[in-house]
């Protein structure tokens, strides 16, 4: 996955166009040589975090609250390079997969969860996961996720529990997928490792598992309608009933499963891919302290989760969240606890290999 820039890469909206206000954006001024006590900066993605939320922090805290946003990854973590020890901004969104850049560049501090009492709130699936952790420490609260699903017409396809129901031929011609994304799909439904973490320093281990994905995606090749590439393309071809099923990140699918439309978006047996979003507080932040009062905030209550999810379109991570969500917006939203637990967040580990090997046979299929 790329930098979350506005690409097929990053539409990972659970409800694309979501409505909400926005966090009027300050400027944030280099900080002083003494501590801004009542003051929080914040680098973060627009209608992640609510107007009203922050509005109301401010009130209980009297902490003054400035948000900078953002719109890559890269350009976030170039900023607090540059600055170094004296970062302008205590809190930015890191996405999991970037983690380790981050934290090797000794950019953020390790999160002390005793601080936050509000986090038995978090989702026990992601309080759990290994991916939040590097060297056994804890760097971030995650806040928002999505993932790669199985998209159906339930008016056409009856509730399958399996990736292989793309393969079965009496839906000949009526799959789509994005090439390079399915391809990983691909080898974790063959019993390879798709985000090839396991594959460092194993080059012929990862290229035989990545071949085995490309043959098989060019064996079936005439169940495929289209390759797709933006999410738009995807929302088209189910409302022309062009297919019936589709690999689709959970934005796409999860808009017209909000608006009305026939579409149930599921995670299959073998599992799938995902990424979260955190807020984390970065190393050498003035007002650590004022951070993690505002992470506390947020977990005081689904309420906030639900809001962050309405407005983002992402899926929250808050406990509670689905149970107050109209029943459009938790079908678009929300997976069985079980679903949830098959999501494997991408890592950043061996992803030089992953990009040039899924890009390799990624143009071979297509050439096929």
């Amino acid at each position: 996955m790329r930098d979350l820039t506005a690409n097929r890469r990053t539409a990972l909206r659970l409800l694309g166009g979501a409505a909400g206000a926005l966090a009027a954006p300050y400027n944030i001024r280099p900080r002083p040589a003494w501590a801004q006590s009542n003051t929080l900066n914040i680098t973060t993605y627009d209608k992640f975090l609510p107007a009203e939320f922050l509005d109301k922090f401010q009130k209980d805290t009297g902490i003054q609250v400035n948000i900078r946003l953002t719109d890559d990854q890269g350009k976030q973590y170039n900023l607090l390079a540059a600055e170094g020890a004296n970062p302008s901004t205590d809190m930015v969104t890191v996405a999991g997969h970037r983690y380790t850049q981050f934290i090797s560049s000794d950019l953020l501090a390790p999160l002390d969860t005793d601080k936050i009492k509000n986090w038995k709130n978090l989702n026990p699936a992601y309080q759990n996961a290994p991916w939040t952790r590097v060297n056994d420490k804890l760097w971030g609260l995650p806040i928002l996720a999505g993932y790669e699903g199985l998209a159906i017409n339930t008016s056409y396809v009856k509730d399958p529990q399996s990736w292989d129901v793309m393969f079965d031929p009496q839906y000949k011609g009526m799959t789509s997928y994005i090439v390079s994304d399915f391809m990983t799909i691909a080898m974790k439904y063959l019993g390879y490792d798709g985000d090839f973490v396991t594959y460092v320093d194993k080059r012929e281990e990862a290229q035989k598992a990545t071949n085995a994905a490309r043959d098989f995606l060019i064996k079936h090749k005439d169940m495929v309608r289209k390759y797709y590439d933006a999410g738009s393309e995807v929302q088209q071809m189910f409302l022309n009933e062009d297919i019936y099923l589709a690999h689709s990140w959970s934005g796409p699918a999860a808009k017209l499963i909000a608006e009305g439309h026939p579409i149930r978006l599921s995670v299959p047996k073998e599992g799938t891919f995902g990424f979260c979003y955190t807020l984390n507080i970065v190393n050498h932040a003035p007002n650590a302290e004022n951070a993690y009062k505002l992470l506390d905030a947020i977990l005081a209550s689904p309420e906030v989760g639900a809001s962050m999810t309405r407005q983002s379109g992402f899926a929250s991570t808050i406990s509670g969240v689905p149970e107050l969500l109209t029943d459009l917006e938790r079908a678009a939203n929300s997976l069985p606890q079980e679903q949830v637990e098959r999501i494997v967040f991408f890592s950043s580990v061996n992803r030089d290999m992953k990009n040039e090997m899924i890009d390799k046979a990624t143009a071979e299929v297509k050439a096929a």
